[in-house]
């Protein structure tokens, strides 16, 4: 917990009735443990707690180990999913994506504090927040939408809804319709144009297809026949589309009609969330999942970056949640399983980190502006800032001092 937080302590089911190493500053009244850190320490507390209700009758002891740590985030952290009640969100959030231009957050939450009116628990909606406001408003109602799509500036979303692919424009809040359905879609920076992929592969006629659109209600395909591939995501000009098959993945350029061979990047068996390419088709940042186990297990979480001229990865592994490019190739990030999350100049290598310490979370995802001057991300962290709790993902944004 951090100093001069709150701390609460009692299990479902149990009332603490002796405590012996507590601290001057933690009370023990009515079977639970309160109180505020005034400074930094570890404490251990041996505790005897009798059930109630399904535990009627039982006695336990348990051994409590309290850490009272500074914030991990560093200054310039700015808490995104803080509700309309002034704490943190009180449901989980993650799939983060940030405007190129820093100024916009679309993210999903199941959180009930956020936005009023909110009364549905448990369901994950699509928010946004307005850094000139610092508020947070509800994007679309429709509840497991998904957002496939943010241009430049924030105005422009590309939705995946229940009735199919909509393009929203925040600024009149009209919706239009791009396709009845879609298998991976990704919208320009310039929020003009839209590919997506039709239909899976599909042993019956029509072939399925990459197909774009434009605002003008405009389409064509550009490829006709897009086998056993899947659309998985593109650059920001719609020049460079990464492709993933089966056994490996390639590279399209729209424009001269040349493919690369990627390789294998970890996801070929698996499915795609989320990727970006660079403007020069060079960097290939990938979410997903690997090859999927038995018993129904889906596969393992798969992420990193990827160099497509050398062939060389950037810190792709297993377990890894999260990872992004800014168009210029110029910085990338990951969030490993391993590590807290660091933010890369791709030229020389430098690092920096929004955290002082090593988090006592996992970053669940990263997106950065197109400048990488904002990096935002989510993580279940409890010690990130004061009022976050243990085990609810939050997401925030770092503003990297120039």
């Amino acid at each position: 917990m951090l100093r001069k937080g709150r701390y609460d302590y009692q299990r479902q089911n149990w009332r603490i009735r002796e405590a012996d190493g507590l601290p001057a500053w933690l009370r023990l009244r009515d079977g639970r443990l309160s109180g505020t850190a005034p400074r930094l320490g570890r404490w251990r507390i041996e505790l005897e707690e009798r059930g109630v209700r399904k535990q009627r009758g039982e006695v336990r002891r348990t051994t409590l180990v309290l850490k009272v740590v500074t914030q991990r985030a560093v200054h310039g952290t700015v808490l995104v999913t803080r509700g309309i009640d002034g704490r943190p969100a009180d449901g989980g959030s993650g799939n983060v994506t940030v405007s190129g231009d820093g100024s916009t957050v679309v993210f999903s939450s199941s959180a009930t504090n956020l936005v009023a009116d909110t009364l549905q628990p448990d369901v994950s909606r699509l928010h946004v927040w307005d850094a000139a406001t610092g508020r947070v408003s509800l994007l679309h109602p429709e509840g497991w939408a998904q957002v496939e799509g943010v241009n430049r500036d924030g105005r422009r979303v590309l939705l995946d809804l229940t009735a199919g692919l909509f393009l929203l424009d925040r600024a009149d809040g009209s919706l239009t319709q791009v396709a009845e359905r879609a298998v991976g879609a990704a919208l320009t920076e310039d929020g003009g144009r839209v590919l997506y992929q039709d239909r899976f592969y599909e042993l019956a006629s029509p072939a399925p297809r990459l197909v774009e659109w434009t605002a003008a209600g405009a389409t064509r395909t550009v490829v006709p026949d897009m086998q056993t591939r899947t659309f998985a995501g593109m650059s920001g000009d719609a020049r460079h589309v990464l492709l993933v098959d089966y056994d490996r993945s390639t590279l399209l350029d729209t424009v001269t009609g040349s493919i690369r061979d990627l390789g294998r990047l970890g996801t070929e068996f698996g499915g795609n969330n989320r990727a970006d390419v660079s403007d020069d088709g060079r960097l290939v940042s990938l979410v997903g999942t690997g090859l999927p186990g038995g018993s129904g297990h889906g596969g393992d979480p798969v992420g990193g970056v990827h160099d497509a001229v050398l062939g060389t990865s950037r810190g792709p592994s297993r377990g890894n949640l999260g990872a992004a490019i800014t168009p210029d190739g110029g910085h990338y990030a990951v969030a490993t399983s391993r590590r807290p999350l660091r933010l890369v100049d791709t030229a020389t290598g430098v690092r920096t980190s929004p955290f002082t310490a090593r988090p006592s979370g996992q970053e669940g995802g990263v997106s950065l502006s197109d400048d990488a001057s904002r990096v935002a991300y989510s993580s279940d962290g409890h010690d990130l800032l004061r009022g976050t709790r243990r085990g609810v993902a939050n997401v925030y944004v770092w503003v990297r001092p120039r």
